[in-house]
């Protein structure tokens, strides 16, 4: 068993440290938000994930395709793409909402609404996690890195391994380990 627990221990930390060199930054993104899903655990199972993809067509594109002939996370996957003032029952389908370029926290009472709904919220800056996302990873030295809000999962709901937040930076945490 402590076998097992090592060698996953060791395949997150080759992703966590995966070179821009080799693939698109879309690729990278795309395959931490399933490596994201593995970690956390939604009050309610999941049969389809629903991810909302929030200003990036490209990042949206690139999801769908890569997930067009195999699972995601062991699941099916559907990709809606939302826009500057799409109405929120949208976002309220989704599991996961992606936002790019810090905008989580343009209205708090959508933030809100999406964490009593169980959403996890990623953003790909490390800021938004201390202004509502859960999630925010960032570039850094070439590498990608990650920060936990560990209270705004919480607050959804959301259960993260412990496996998760050892490789993250956690801010906010709530104590426990879950």
């Amino acid at each position: 068993m402590k076998s097992i627990k090592n060698f996953s221990i060791a395949i997150f930390y080759l992703f966590c440290t995966v070179s821009l060199f080799a693939v698109s930054e879309e690729s990278i993104k795309v395959a931490y938000l399933e490596r994201f899903t593995m970690f956390i655990r939604w009050p309610k199972p999941i049969d389809i994930y629903n991810i909302c993809v929030y200003d990036d067509d490209i990042f949206a594109q690139t999801l769908q395709k890569s997930y067009s002939t195999r699972p995601f996370n062991n699941h099916p996957l559907k990709v809606i793409t939302l826009h500057a003032g799409d109405s929120s029952d949208e976002m309220q389908k989704c599991h996961i909402v992606y936002f790019r370029g810090s905008k989580p926290q343009q209205n708090e009472a959508q933030l809100t609404t999406l964490r009593k709904n169980n959403v996890l919220i990623i953003s790909d800056d490390n800021d938004d996690a201390k202004r509502g996302a859960m999630i925010g990873f960032y570039l850094q030295n070439n590498t990608f890195r990650f920060v936990i809000n560990q209270r705004n999962l919480e607050n959804a709901n959301l259960n993260v391994s412990y496996k998760l937040l050892n490789f993250a930076t956690v801010i906010d945490p709530t104590g426990g380990m879950k």
